[in-house]
């Protein structure tokens, strides 16, 4: 198995590497994002352990850019920002799990090992329409790679619409996936739920509106 260490603290990749070598693991070093780009770019890594606080930016950048090129690749978030907060936004960007420091390197250990069971996805089913991105697999919402938190309801309505953006959704086919088939839905329902989800598009972004087709269904609009 062949590892990134993508770590700028020069004592501590050595010391890291060092361990995960007597571990039985090829280890590869990395000192920053730039350099760390040029190693995924023309390597083949079973996993990246990645610092967060890097000399040319938040490690979690190269998880986005990674995303984005749907190239498959395990990330393993080990850092100093330990908070709840920064667990969750370093677990939402795609880090298969999150380690703070400092840590015990025997449950580091044990961490990789199980992030080397995690299955590498060759073909993720992430649907765009402008700034908006749908991840069906995880059925999470982004705008301009940063998370869009939506109730339950607002978000099937918008993965409804993400199905075919920029074509009309009918409006039973909307109360279908909202509400199911074999329920009495009352009339002002869906409409609710679409003047809702429009408001939390609009705080976010002003290229991705919800078209009315009166009577008949909504769609998604880019400006």
């Amino acid at each position: 198995m062949r590892l990134l260490v993508v770590e700028d603290e020069a004592d501590v990749a050595d010391t890291l590497g060092a361990y995960l070598r007597h571990s039985g693991f090829v280890v590869d070093a990395a000192s920053s994002l730039e350099v760390a780009r040029e190693a995924l770019a023309t390597n083949a890594f079973d996993l990246v352990v990645l610092d967060r606080m890097l000399p040319d930016g938040d490690g979690t950048e190269l998880i986005r850019e990674n995303r984005r090129s749907a190239r498959p690749q395990r990330f393993l978030l080990l850092t100093a920002l330990s908070e709840v907060e920064d667990k969750i936004a370093g677990l939402e960007t795609g880090a298969v799990d999150y380690l703070g420091k400092p840590f015990e390197p025997r449950e580091l250990l044990a961490r990789i090992r199980n992030a080397l069971r995690h299955p590498l996805l060759e073909r993720q089913d992430v649907r765009r329409f402008g700034p908006l991105t749908f991840d069906v697999d995880s059925t999470t919402f982004r705008i301009d790679d940063e998370p869009l938190v939506l109730r339950r309801t607002e978000a099937l309505v918008l993965a409804e619409l993400m199905s075919r953006p920029g074509e009309m959704i009918g409006r039973q086919t909307l109360e279908a996936r909202v509400y199911g088939y074999d329920r009495l839905v009352n009339a002002n329902s869906l409409e609710s739920q679409v003047s809702r989800l429009r408001r939390n598009l609009a705080e976010r972004t002003d290229e991705v509106r919800i078209v009315a087709i009166r009577g008949l269904g909504y769609r998604l609009a880019a400006e």
